[in-house]
């Protein structure tokens, strides 16, 4: 797993998924940021999370922020 210690990178999550639709899985946020031309960084982020279905952008980036740690 890829440590993303960098706060910025966080932030930059949530800009790549604004056209995402609720509840998503992992693959379909990867997507969305894919289509969005999120950077490799974001990219990378986004496949280090587990594989299950989130609700919102907000628990994309708290479990982001869990497992970074």
């Amino acid at each position: 797993m890829v440590t993303y210690t960098n706060p910025r990178t966080i932030g930059q999550l949530g800009a790549y998924l604004e056209d995402i639709m609720f509840p998503c899985s992992r693959s379909e946020i990867l997507r969305c940021a894919e289509e969005n031309e999120a950077p490799d960084t974001i990219l990378d982020a986004i496949e280090d999370l587990p594989e299950k279905r989130y609700v919102s952008v907000t628990e994309i980036v708290t479990t982001f922020r869990y497992h970074a740690t």
